[in-house]
């Protein structure tokens, strides 16, 4: 397990350097602080932008895969905050109880998904943008579920989905795919019984 977590360690930084040339990267902050009678109010002025990626184990060169990426990130409290998710992965159905988290959840608004060409993602779309708030579940590839936060976004696949969500007060949440897109009889095993892979911490601060 140790070798799978350091090969894994060692291409984070070379997926990650792919990622940001293809769409960047922003999870700056900025605020004014405005005056309201004799109080001080901080006013949030930019809002924070996090990139995610799914990639595949032909992309990570392991046996273990498919991996969200980043696995760990770093938001304001009590802010707006937009999460894109790049997913190079294909579909896993949800099926019987787990059909549930086709639904979006805790997020503003809608999601927007676009269908995007795996070979050239940063190149024209395939098909229009959709806004959405559920898809079908036999077309889900993965979900970005933070259970603590009733937080659920589905992702279809070879898609960018961006969303939306208000952070709360600081604390550190763990996400998981809620897909069974792992090995296994039931797909919960691999990597999606592996933090870092299917799994994450989103840090509130």
């Amino acid at each position: 397990m140790k070798s799978a977590v350091a090969g894994l360690t060692a291409i984070v930084a070379a997926i990650i350097f792919v990622v940001v040339g293809i769409i960047g990267w922003s999870v700056g902050r900025g605020a004014v602080v405005a005056s309201v009678g004799a109080v001080a109010v901080q006013v949030q002025t930019t809002v924070p932008h996090i990139y995610l990626t799914v990639a595949t184990p032909d992309m990570l060169k392991t046996d273990v895969g498919p991996a969200v990426l980043p696995s760990a990130v770093t938001v304001p409290a009590n802010s707006d905050v937009i999460v894109t998710i790049m997913n190079f992965d294909d579909v896993t159905p949800l099926t019987g109880a787990y059909t549930k988290f086709a639904i979006a959840a805790g997020i503003q608004g809608k999601f927007t998904s676009v269908i995007v060409n795996r070979a050239n993602p940063n190149g024209p779309a395939t098909a229009p943008a959709q806004t959405l708030a559920a898809v079908d579940p036999a077309i889900v590839s993965h979900t970005f579920t933070i259970p603590s936060l009733h937080l659920n976004v589905p992702l279809l696949a070879s898609s960018r989905t961006t969303f939306t969500f208000h952070t709360g007060a600081a604390g550190t949440f763990e996400w998981h795919c809620q897909d069974p897109c792992g090995t296994g009889p039931a797909g919960w095993s691999g990597a999606m019984s592996v933090q870092g892979y299917m799994g994450g911490e989103l840090t509130v601060i």
